[in-house]
């Protein structure tokens, strides 16, 4: 059977990248996933849904930034199926929640690494592959808190690593829109979720912000919620809807 849809998922070792991948294949059964990760051998969770699954999964090293690793799975992906459906963008990283005055450059450095130029590196590496695809999609996952226009600037912490970068990351998809007019592409926020970087989040906020905000909100979402929420706006998604636009998980436009 020749499969519908031909997703890529980059950083599915765990948190959001994993549960998008075991949505696609649990609910889309007629899909096949390439699910991008740093070390493939690790990847137990993986190797299990690849089990459950045959035929349906194919774990890849994709490591962010890295030109030659990014062309190596274009072509694995290009000799087993010619194309690529819908890539999502998912590896990122958000360490801490420096403020500007104290940021270390190094870890600067290291956010803008993987958060932005590992994503352009994707996109470059998968460009041929889905211009041959009839609905190509090519979806980074950001934050809300990265808009220059929204509440997450304003409020008392740091998170200058996160935003910053993820900021860059929505100016370079928006423009990928305008560059590309037979694509589908743009920033979705899925919210907050339960995930490590979550808990790693909130265990390092010195503020408390996050601390409070978590006390307020105790039902945070899971990451099989979110990962079906998303999937369908992905999914669903259309140049005259979604390219171009922030998009958020509840289907509202955030501000720039």
């Amino acid at each position: 059977m020749n499969p519908s849809t031909i997703y890529l998922v980059s950083g599915s070792n765990r948190g959001l990248g994993l549960g998008l991948v075991t949505h696609i294949l649990a609910n889309r059964p007629a899909a096949f996933v390439y699910a991008g990760v740093r070390s493939p051998e690790k990847m137990s969770a993986l190797t299990e849904l690849s089990g459950k699954y045959p035929g349906r999964l194919e774990v890849v090293k994709l490591v962010s930034a890295d030109v030659e690793g990014n062309q190596a799975v274009a072509n694995i992906i290009e000799a087993r199926h010619g194309r690529v459906d819908t890539v999502i963008a998912n590896a990122g990283i958000g360490t801490t929640l420096a403020t500007v005055s104290e940021v270390n450059i190094a870890s600067l450095e290291d956010h803008f690494h993987v958060n932005v130029a590992g994503t352009i590196v994707l996109f470059q590496a998968m460009y041929g592959l889905l211009k041959k695809s009839a609905v190509p999609r090519f979806v980074p996952i950001s934050n809300a808190g990265a808009g220059l226009g929204g509440k997450g600037i304003t409020r008392p912490l740091g998170n200058v690593l996160y935003g910053a970068t993820k900021a860059a990351l929505n100016w370079a998809t928006r423009k990928i829109h305008f560059e590309n007019d037979w694509l589908v592409t743009f920033p979705v926020s899925p919210g907050p979720m339960d995930t490590d970087m979550y808990r790693n989040i909130i265990s390092t906020d010195t503020i408390g912000f996050f601390k409070k905000w978590a006390e307020a909100n105790p039902d945070i979402p899971s990451v099989e919620t979110v990962s079906g929420s998303l999937l369908s706006i992905i999914d669903e998604s259309t140049r005259e809807k979604e390219g171009g636009q922030f998009v958020h998980i509840d289907g509202t436009r955030l501000p720039w």
